[in-house]
């Protein structure tokens, strides 16, 4: 991926080359969970590694709790910048306040508007709860505010940077992990100028993306 930043008659372009592993971070760490928890890889996962109970009728429940999102174990990988942005991409409470709105929004459109839940805040043998996680922000540019940019310049990037999320769905009489995805997703890949607005869309388009293939995923379950 590269970036290009305009700032006066200045012209620098960047280069961002990330590893090719088979398998990722993410996925080693979430196949380590699935083993202690006794899941089981799904064949074809429409994300990058799912899992799931074998011996539970997951069909069989349904309820869903969707508890908030969880910032707690949040890396932010910064990208590699020219000297004048000095200032570390921060995840703020604004951030986190969009973020939130973002999964509420496609959690209850994909999971519960659709009719594949009921929403619920109790427990019961037929409830879920859903615990997503934020893993991982890797952004290409500096964040677009006055600690980022303090000078007036224009960012051009191919896409955004990338995000890693996981959802772990829990019985909520036992908190048994019963059901687990994990998905790196880019921000977009085409060139385009990079500010808040455009950012912004593309986290609302990944989450849109991510629940939107959850659904899908559970409805492919066996039953």
């Amino acid at each position: 991926m590269k970036h290009i930043i305009l700032s006066g008659l200045a012209l620098t372009v960047i280069v961002a080359l990330g590893g090719c592993g088979v398998t990722k971070g993410h996925e080693k760490e979430a196949k380590m969970q699935a083993e202690q928890a006794g899941l089981v890889s799904v064949s074809k996962p429409r994300l990058d590694a799912v899992y799931q109970a074998p011996s539970v009728r997951l069909h069989s429940y349904k309820k869903l709790n969707i508890a908030n999102l969880d910032f707690s174990q949040t890396k932010i990988i910064n990208p590699k910048s020219p000297p004048f942005f000095d200032q570390k991409w921060e995840l703020d409470d604004k951030d986190r306040a969009y973020y939130q709105e973002r999964f509420s929004t496609a959690a209850g459109r994909e999971l519960l508007g659709s009719g594949l839940f009921i929403a619920s805040t109790e427990s019961a043998s037929d409830i879920l709860i859903l615990r997503a996680k934020v893993l991982e922000i890797a952004p290409l540019a500096s964040k677009d505010d006055l600690k980022g940019r303090p000078t007036l310049m224009d960012v051009y990037s191919e896409g955004f940077g990338r995000m890693t999320v996981a959802f772990e769905f829990y019985d909520s009489v036992s908190n048994k992990l019963v059901f687990a995805a994990t998905d790196e997703h880019d921000l977009g890949k085409i060139w385009e100028k990079n500010d808040r607005v455009q950012t912004a869309m593309q986290v609302r388009l990944a989450f849109d993306y991510w629940l939107a293939a959850l659904k899908k995923q559970w409805e492919k379950l066996p039953d």
